[in-house]
């Protein structure tokens, strides 16, 4: 492949006897010229970098006139000089005269995303850069004279190729589970070193469409999931790198199982839909799962979410008709709703949550807010201390710490935030939101030892967060070597003063 300042591309094959001979026409490939391209390892892919400050990637496949994929990738906001794929192709770095590294999600090259924010440190614009053959390190050079090694971070999960819907731990916290949409796919992580995640080789796969919901079983040996055509599917898990399907339940909810949630002590599943229904199935045997009870209808609109408390004894439910309810299940085959419905929410609530002890509810609305309800008498809830806000768009998901201490938000901000629930009725947020994403983070969950969050959004990607400040400095200083200078110290953190770290 070659390009050049007329802003074109175009492929030759090469070693015939009159040397290379082009291979159908030359493409437009950008406005000015280009700059730099790259094959991916694969040879299917061309990434092309150009003077008008985008990147665009080729189908080159065919072995004919490269074919364009996608929009071009904007970000930078000068020309880009460079570009290179990491070797497993799933990562396409690109470097700027904007003295910026940009990474892109390109394990679905006709869907790229932009991973995190540009990479900045340099102080003049960049000319070259290389990946490690392990693809966690990549190399920069720019006009600075410089040259800067980057440690890409392992807890980014980028092996996705369209939006992730829901992210669950399984109790034991080694296995983690993360849906997705357009491959209607559950795929199963190792997370028992948390800073190291490996994916496991096979997939939950079976479902025709979107793949919305998962949860694990409380003893971890089962998953259910929920799609867009209604079907709910349970796996049997016991040996994670041998997944098995265990049940289907076609048609549980027409028009999209949007979300499911197993009871404490496992032997009843919750599923919510489009359908404005809640259903309780008998789960026990997963050759025979039966529904218990006739259809929980008291919602005027889609149910988007399931909680059991902790005893078991109530399900709390969101519903797109801007309401929570509570049911008493202590009969489940008569389940009956508790007291009013929750309806402080000026737009849809599209998660609920107990806390660890039950006593209390949180729930997170598309009105950008999450609320807290004491439901220690479920027949007579009250709400407790203000909203809390801060998201700048819907909240989507909410998640409690083991504690109970700590309360997970993810948003449509492309955020997630943390609040201090220690005391309900005067929490506050820890810090400010924990940035990354750079599309809706869809779903939030603690690991069992609360000393790690996982989110996932739209933007292709989950992300393991450590929680666990000494941890985390810990591998700061192994991967860097040692304490930052006070020069670097105070061009990075320029609020704080300079304290050695690394000890």
């Amino acid at each position: 492949a070659t390009a050049g300042h007329t802003g074109t591309v175009r492929l030759w094959r090469a070693g015939g006897a009159d040397g290379p001979a082009p291979l159908g026409e030359p493409r437009r490939a950008h406005d000015e010229a280009v700059w730099s391209l790259a094959y991916s390892p694969d040879g299917d892919t061309l990434a092309t970098a150009g003077y008008d400050d985008t990147v665009r990637l080729w189908d080159v496949s065919g072995g004919d006139a490269p074919r364009p994929l996608g929009e071009a990738l904007t970000g930078h906001s000068a020309a880009v000089w460079s570009v290179a794929f990491s070797p497993d192709g799933h990562t396409l770095a690109s470097a700027a005269q904007d003295d910026t590294v940009i990474l892109w999600n390109v394990a679905n090259p006709a869907y790229p995303q932009r991973i995190g924010e540009p990479l900045t440190g340099h102080t003049e614009g960049l000319w070259d850069l290389a990946f490690a053959p392990d693809g966690h390190t990549l190399a920069t050079t720019g006009a600075d004279r410089g040259v800067r090694l980057w440690h890409l971070p392992e807890n980014v999960l980028t092996d996705f190729t369209n939006p992730l819907t829901a992210v669950a731990y399984a109790p034991g916290g080694r296995l983690f589970a993360a849906a997705s949409t357009d491959d209607a796919l559950v795929r199963l992580w190792d997370v028992g070193r948390p800073e190291h995640p490996r994916r496991l080789p096979r997939a939950l796969t079976g479902h025709e469409a979107a793949v919305l919901t998962v949860a694990f079983s409380p003893d971890g040996r089962t998953v259910a999931s929920g799609d867009e055509d209604g079907t709910v599917r349970m796996w049997d898990v016991s040996d994670p790198a041998r997944p098995a399907p265990a049940a289907t339940l076609p048609g549980a909810h027409p028009g999209g199982a949007l979300t499911v949630a197993f009871a404490p002590d496992g032997r009843t599943l919750a599923t919510g839909g489009a359908d404005e229904r809640a259903r309780l199935w008998d789960v026990r045997d997963r050759d025979d799962v039966r529904p218990v009870g006739a259809p929980l209808t008291a919602h005027t609109d889609w149910v988007g979410s399931v909680a059991f408390s902790p005893d078991g004894h109530t399900l709390a439910t969101g519903s797109q008709d801007k309401t929570a309810r509570l049911w008493d299940l202590r009969d489940r085959d008569r389940a009956r709703p508790l007291g009013e419905p929750l309806t402080a929410h000026g737009d849809w609530v599209n998660s609920v949550a107990f806390a660890p002890r039950g006593h209390i509810l949180a729930t997170g609305g598309r009105d950008r807010t999450v609320r807290l309800w004491d439901v220690t008498d479920p027949g007579r809830v009250r709400p407790l201390g203000e909203e809390l806000t801060g998201h700048r768009g819907g909240v989507t998901s909410v998640s409690f710490a083991p504690d109970g201490r700590t309360l997970a938000s993810g948003g449509e901000d492309h955020a997630v935030r943390l609040w201090n629930v220690a005391d309900p009725a005067h929490a506050e947020a820890f810090g400010g939101p924990l940035t990354g994403h750079q599309d809706t983070v869809t779903s939030v969950a603690f690991a069992p030892g609360g000393d790690t969050l996982a989110s996932a959004g739209n933007d292709l990607t989950a992300r393991i967060w450590t929680l666990d400040t000494d941890r985390a400095v810990r591998h700061v200083c192994a991967r860097t070597g040692g304490d930052l200078t006070p020069a670097r110290w105070h061009e990075l953190l320029p609020q704080l003063a300079y304290r050695p770290t690394c000890r």
